[in-house]
């Protein structure tokens, strides 16, 4: 395995769940811009717990093909110096790259543990994988390996729990080194409320801590948490929602569904799209063609090639004429007409008007922006907080800015 890919890949080896509602062609040409220097860092740490328990602490940046790390002012607290990006903190330690090999510092940028490894992944629960001579093992906050690399590849601890490969299959062991599960999946997802999805035989399925089957191994594609106590599932080319016992809790019988969010889901029988509860109700009846998510009570519908803003009885309170957008978080939602992206609030009055070529989600109250080939940072009133002078690369690793969190 590559060892950037090994560095930056989630701890995830589902396949997403489509949605077909909220995102168009166009929406993902343009997203992928804004992915290249941040949802990726997102993606990665958001496997491991909640987003919830992550707060933005500032902005790995590069110069002269290297990085480092500003604080959320553009103060530099780490001169630009790693051949990697800053991904994430946690347990006051993030990964650096050195001339190829991986270590960790701390965020003043001591380096804590020696750049001696192949790859590494973050820490959680005091426990960090990395590899060396091609084989994983686990190592502690000190850098002393407490689990002997003897794995073809490790993901992180998750429940008390973390999944390994040996032989071509996956099982999982405990922080002591001792297999619980023995190795006998094609793919598995971390543990989460005592639950993971599995796959067998190409088939996904779910299990519980010691390995026993909670839901057979019959669906074609399963996500990877539970959200209002449901996890999206989809069988014989249908969409369905299992419960935490492994039952159905929702028929399948949509062409097209998305995971419970705000205690609704997008699904869609005919073409259209509405939202149910998580007993099947229909909250919102099918009539829009593409949707988006609800977020901070809001989300996004499109209506005659637009996309406005509905509410959670369906109607519009904000009339459809964005051509783009990303949800609402923090109040403010960017969106774009005519391929120039500007922010509203949730009455749908410009915060900040239409004049950057992309625009991330905010993260409190920042957002990392971009013009031509150069990002920047700005704040909720449109302020410049970092001058739009990094250069943005479209590669797996040279990101220009990126957001980095710190677990909480």
């Amino acid at each position: 395995m590559d060892k950037t890919e090994n560095r930056t890949k989630p701890d995830i080896s589902l396949p997403d769940i489509k949605k077909p509602g909220g995102i168009n062609k166009n929406f993902i040409i343009i997203a992928a811009c804004i992915l290249l220097f941040i949802i990726c860092a997102v993606i990665m740490i958001s496997d491991l717990t909640p987003a919830g328990d992550f707060k933005l602490i500032g902005f790995s940046f590069m110069e002269n093909e290297k990085f480092g790390l500003m604080d959320k002012s553009g103060t530099v607290l780490i001169p630009a110096q790693y051949d990697e990006r800053i991904y994430s903190f946690a347990e006051n330690l993030a990964v650096i790259c050195i001339n190829g090999s991986y270590g960790y510092i701390d965020n003043s940028g001591v380096q804590k543990i020696s750049a001696d490894f192949d790859s590494a992944r973050p820490f959680t629960e005091k426990m960090a994988a990395v590899s060396m001579n091609g084989r994983f093992g686990y190592i502690n906050t000190s850098g002393e390996f407490v689990i002997a690399p003897n794995y073809e590849d490790a993901r992180s601890f998750n429940d008390g729990l973390a999944a390994v490969r040996t032989g071509g299959l996956w099982g999982f062991i405990d922080k002591k080194g001792a297999m619980v599960i023995s190795p006998q999946f094609e793919s598995v997802s971390n543990f989460f409320d005592g639950r993971a999805a599995a796959l067998k035989n190409n088939k996904w399925g779910l299990i519980d801590r010691k390995g026993r089957t909670v839901a057979d191994f019959e669906y074609d594609e399963m996500t990877r948490l539970f959200s209002d106590s449901r996890i999206l599932a989809k069988k014989d080319g249908f969409f369905g929602f299992l419960d935490s016992r492994g039952k159905e809790a929702i028929p399948f019988i949509y062409i097209s569904a998305g995971i419970f969010s705000e205690k609704y889901a997008r699904v869609s029988e005919n073409g259209l799209f509405g939202y149910i509860d998580n007993k099947s109700n229909y909250k919102i009846d099918y009539k829009y063609t593409e949707v988006s998510d609800f977020s901070e009570g809001l989300a996004f519908a499109l209506e005659d090639s637009f996309y406005g803003v509905i509410n959670k009885k369906g109607g519009f309170v904000v009339n459809a004429q964005f051509t783009n957008y990303r949800n609402f978080k923090e109040g403010a939602a960017p969106v774009s007409v005519n391929g120039r992206w500007g922010v509203i609030d949730k009455r749908g009055k410009y915060i900040i008007n239409p004049q950057y070529d992309a625009i991330s989600d905010f993260e409190s109250s920042l957002a990392i922006v971009r013009l031509g080939d150069k990002v920047g940072v700005i704040d909720k009133r449109g302020n410049i907080i970092v001058d739009i002078k990094y250069d943005n690369r479209a590669s797996q690793i040279h990101y220009g800015l990126s957001m980095v969190f710190e677990r909480r």
